[in-house]
């Protein structure tokens, strides 16, 4: 919402503003104290309906409109003055409006005018005051500061919808930042293990080895299927098994390929973030033992310190050197993004720590 508040004052007012008018009834109580002729009550009821049309066409009008309504009943009260006091009614009107219409410094200035009018009419028409200078100027300086205060709530409340509306539209666009950076990570390690695997399939299919060629197509089939279920993983922000569903999805791919797979400790509730960037951290470390490892046990575990949150994987297999690519460097700049960290070393197989700070997880709890 763009607007300012006094653009809206019609559009926010106008269904419930006419309940107030009872209290405008309040012009009839002269009626009873006061000789009235029947042309002065004929010309009474009828200023009566004018001014409750205007202030009905008041209530609809954008702020630029609402000086027209406003001055028409200020002329109608200066002209029924002379022949009741209960115009004095119409002054609690006009303060609301020009109240919550206008800007500070307008409506005190609008409301000076107002209160020079209303003392000049109590002297010109010489009415006790009570009946009509004092309801006139306390209706005009209380209603109208009902109206201005009022109007400071609608500003408070649009502020504060902007501020709602301002916080979604960052949260989608980290959102889609996220998944455009996970796309890119996961797209780009796997288009080049296809290119790798079809450039060798082109070689031995002209060396003719069938066998070797069917292989080297299985692998790109498994490496399509796998990559698409990781782009609608990332897509969903793996709302659909959550972190315990991924890891128990990695294990049991582990176990199917021979490994005996050990997972200790406790798996935490994370951020959308921090959890997004485990799941793909550990699948993109289960898909590397798959492919390089030549063990047969692997662990997974999960711990929790003072200040960070930790995930560990280790396999037993043979290693002499670890050669960081794109794969591990991914994993590396998204841990990052969160203040985390990735570390590797080689003992007794191949190990590797992921690290999180532990306000991931308060995230969640607070």
């Amino acid at each position: 919402m763009n607007h300012h508040p006094e653009q809206c004052a019609g559009s926010i007012y106008s269904a419930k503003s006419w309940i107030w008018l009872v209290f405008s009834l309040y012009y009839f109580v002269p009626v009873y104290y006061m000789p009235f002729s029947a042309l002065a009550q004929v010309l009474l009821v009828g200023i009566y309906c004018i001014f409750v049309s205007l202030y009905l066409w008041a209530i609809t009008l954008k702020a630029q409109h609402v000086w027209k309504p406003v001055l028409a009943i200020v002329l109608l009260a200066v002209v029924i003055t002379p022949y009741s006091p209960g115009s004095s009614t119409f002054f609690s009107y006009i303060g609301f409006l020009v109240g919550f219409t206008y800007r500070t410094k307008i409506w005190l200035s609008i409301t000076g005018a107002l209160v020079a009018i209303i003392i000049a009419m109590h002297y010109q028409f010489n009415y006790p005051f009570p009946y009509f200078a004092f309801p006139a100027l306390s209706g005009l300086a209380t209603i109208g500061i009902i109206g201005y205060v009022e109007k400071l709530r609608m500003e408070a409340r649009i502020s504060q919808q902007k501020s709602h509306q301002e916080i979604e539209q960052l949260a989608v666009i980290a959102e889609r930042e996220r998944i455009a950076r996970d796309l890119h990570d996961i797209l780009g390690h796997t288009l080049s293990s296809i290119a790798l695997k079809a450039e060798l399939a082109e070689k031995l299919l002209e060396q003719e080895k069938h066998e070797q060629v069917q292989q080297h197509l299985s692998e790109l089939h498994q490496i399509a299927r796998n990559s698409l279920s990781l782009v609608r993983q990332t897509v969903s922000g793996y709302k659909h098994r959550g972190l315990s569903g991924e890891v128990m999805e990695l294990c049991d791919k582990l176990r199917q390929k021979g490994f005996v797979v050990e997972l200790d400790g406790d798996i935490p509730q994370l951020s959308p973030r921090a959890e997004t960037a485990i799941i793909l951290a550990l699948t993109e470390l289960t898909t590397n033992v798959l492919r390089h490892s030549k063990g047969n046990h692997c662990k997974i575990e999960f711990q929790q310190n003072c200040d960070k949150i930790l995930v560990r994987m280790h396999d037993n297999g043979e290693v002499k050197s670890l050669v960081p690519g794109n794969g591990l460097q991914g994993i590396q700049e998204r841990l990052n993004a969160l203040m985390g960290d990735l570390q590797s070393s080689i003992n007794k197989g191949c190990e590797f720590i992921i690290s999180l700070p532990r306000n991931e997880l308060n995230q969640l709890e607070s």
